[in-house]
């Protein structure tokens, strides 16, 4: 697996083909990441970057991170960051990146694929219909009470006399962790550190998402 990013879902937007073609984009802004420490497999038992995204001035530091959590960065004599994530990565390629030092959105460029993950969006309680698009039945009268839209019975008689787990139910729908794979690159700007991915990705807008090479 290699290196990737940590960046932050701006929104979509369209933009245009050099035949014309009009393309939805997702634009995610990538400002310059931390290599905030190594993973080695003598001391870790595998090879990783540590990379830490948006830096934190000293009021907002102390008032959202936990002194064990701004100890590391004293300790390495780095300033406090948002977030801390680890990417796996070749033990050769541990080599270019020198702690300090910072990735930014020239890691990808334009034609490359792409695998996002970010987390989805919440809506709350969902009912069957909405939560696992189930078909409900018709409604021939005007006094049915919505029963069109209930789960209906979920017995299992006498055998096994009890409700199966995982069980399609109304229930909490959405904040699930989700990747999606094998997205374009249509275009990098360096200057605004900003990357225009082909497609959706998961996520509401200032979601925090990560970057990796697709896998496939």
């Amino acid at each position: 697996m290699s290196k990737g990013l940590i960046g932050k879902k701006v929104g979509m937007t369209t933009v245009f083909a050099e035949d014309g073609t009009a393309v939805p984009v997702t634009v995610v802004e990538a400002s310059p990441n931390l290599v905030f420490g190594h993973r080695t497999q003598e001391r870790d038992g595998y090879t990783a970057l540590q990379l830490g995204y948006q830096e934190l001035d000293e009021k907002k530091a102390e008032r959202r991170k936990t002194k064990p959590y701004l100890g590391q960065f004293k300790k390495k004599g780095q300033k406090p960051h948002r977030l801390i994530k680890e990417f796996r990565v070749e033990e050769k390629d541990l080599e270019g990146h020198a702690l300090g030092s910072q990735l930014t959105v020239e890691l990808f460029k334009k034609g490359d694929k792409v695998d996002v993950t970010g987390t989805t969006r919440g809506f709350g309680f969902a009912g069957v219909f909405k939560r696992h698009h189930m078909k409900g039945a018709a409604r021939d009268s005007s006094t049915a009470h919505e029963l069109h839209r209930h789960p209906g019975a979920i017995g299992q008689r006498k055998t096994p006399g009890r409700v199966f787990k995982n069980k399609r139910m109304p229930g909490h729908m959405g904040v699930d962790r989700r990747t999606v794979q094998n997205l374009p690159v249509i275009d990098v700007i360096p200057e605004n550190h900003l990357l225009l991915v082909g497609g959706s990705i998961p996520g509401h807008r200032k979601q925090l998402v990560f970057i990796r090479p697709a896998v496939k």
